[in-house]
């Protein structure tokens, strides 16, 4: 793949899927040692460990004076930094690695990067994964933004963007530093850093991907003065979703027209009405659903901040996800660790996925989100019957670390009678870590019986 970190189409082709862990095992591989829940996602990654940094700096080519600039400035304050200033695909997986044990993302951006779909695979990343970003460029911000990739122009429009001239570099770093700081010390992360218009930092909590806070904002929006409900449908409880979807396009005409083309508005009114609102079925939204996803708050620009920053979060969610992503695998190695309502959806869809590898993953990272939604675990139930031994193996120790008890009948049949020996043992293991009376009484008779025939 070429510097310029293209890809003709994003949906095109699926990855074949894998046959490493296929059910063509030979009678040897029955007696191979069972594979606990911790090793199942660090195969690959033990033989490429990278120590943790406080920042990773992600960067083309042509910005690579003031990306080393940052790292040298950075790294005078004691900070220890990850600096990548290459738009290739083994690059960007490098970068994503680093990204998820990281403190804070600084992506220096320019014409080249903002047209990259490597660099958006590895904004999308620190997007959902709520690391704190801070934007650099030498370049002005509306002539980036106008050439850049929809999905990351929807993740990074509303942040801070430092521009540092090329002659007067140092001017502009306090600004930077002092936003640097305050990402780090957790007042700010992700989209919640301001734009240059905002006074105070966007109060949406993006780790409850419908559900919002209701702290007051002084972000500056075109329309929602005052209570979009009222002010379109009155006392009404529920309205027709046609005359929602008008309303919302009238009152945000600017705001839309200003991100969206008519692809991506059909796609944000799809999203709006199918996911958000759930109105797929009755073809109306309620005014309770409506507060529920605005929040309680009725301050300027509040329904549409909500509604761009759950665009934003959605979109970078498919980024990161579809098969042709450089940090695909990463992220779901590693997205256990966030432990939000969209990462736990987007684990749930991976279960579906072709290669067995990435459901196996996908089953393991949701164990370790420690989730006892009845939905996930339903899910997993369903993994345990996979053809693949290594899906039904992380099935079995996902449901042993959340501890569910609705597993422990099934559980207890592949204990009983799979014919792999280590999917056996994840099953014996989860048994034990389940727990209660029904699988002490499963492990006891077993016992019994095993130390009978010894």
């Amino acid at each position: 793949m070429g510097n310029s970190g293209q890809r003709q189409n994003r949906h095109s082709g699926r990855r074949p899927p894998s046959t490493s862990t296929s059910e063509n095992v030979r009678a040897s591989e029955t007696t191979a040692p069972a594979t606990t829940a911790a090793a199942l996602p660090q195969r690959k990654a033990a033989s490429e460990h990278m120590t943790p940094k406080d920042i990773v700096i992600s960067a083309a080519p042509a910005q690579v004076g003031l990306a080393q600039f940052l790292k040298d400035k950075l790294e005078a304050e004691k900070y220890t930094v990850y600096c990548n200033t290459e738009l290739e695909a083994a690059a960007t997986k490098r970068v994503a690695k680093a990204l998820v044990d990281c403190k804070l993302f600084v992506f220096v951006t320019g014409s080249e990067s903002a047209a990259s779909s490597l660099a958006a695979d590895a904004v999308a990343l620190a997007y959902i994964s709520n690391t704190p970003i801070v934007i650099a460029a030498n370049d002005d911000r509306a002539g980036i933004l106008a050439n850049m990739i929809f999905g990351m122009k929807l993740a990074l429009q509303k942040m801070e963007w430092h521009i540092f001239p090329a002659d007067s570099m140092e001017s502009t770093l306090p600004a930077f530093m002092a936003a640097l700081k305050k990402g780090l010390s957790g007042e700010a992360s992700g989209n919640d850093i301001p734009t240059e218009a905002a006074a105070a930092p966007t109060p949406t909590n993006r780790r409850q991907l419908y559900a919002h806070s209701t702290k007051e904002s002084k972000l500056e929006l075109v329309g929602d003065q005052g209570n979009f409900w009222e002010r379109n449908f009155g006392g009404d409880e529920d309205v027709a979703w046609y005359k929602f979807q008008q309303a919302f396009l009238k009152e945000y005409e600017t705001n839309i027209s200003e991100l969206f083309d008519d692809s991506q508005v059909s796609w944000l009114l799809d999203m709006l009405k199918n996911e958000v609102f759930e109105a797929s079925q009755t073809e109306k939204v309620s005014k309770v659903k409506f507060i529920e996803v605005r929040g309680e708050s009725e301050h300027k620009g509040q329904f549409w901040k909500v509604v761009s920053e759950i665009a934003a979060e959605k979109y970078s969610m498919n980024e990161v996800f579809n098969m042709e992503s450089a940090v695909r695998l990463t992220a779901v190695e590693n997205l256990g660790k966030f432990q939000t309502p969209a990462v736990v959806d987007a684990l749930l869809k991976l279960l579906d996925d072709g290669d067995p590898n990435i459901r196996a993953i996908a089953a393991i990272s949701l164990g370790r989100t420690g989730t006892k939604d009845k939905v996930v675990i339903q899910r997993l139930l369903v993994l345990l019957d996979d053809k693949d031994r290594i899906c039904r193996q992380s099935a079995c120790l996902s449901l042993g670390h959340i501890k569910a008890e609705e597993g422990v009948p099934k559980i207890s049949h592949l204990w009983r009678n799979d014919f792999i020996s280590t999917v056996r043992e994840a099953a014996k293991t989860a048994l034990q870590q389940i727990g209660g009376p029904d699988a002490e009484r499963i492990l006891r008779v077993t016992n019994i019986l095993q130390e009978e025939i010894a």
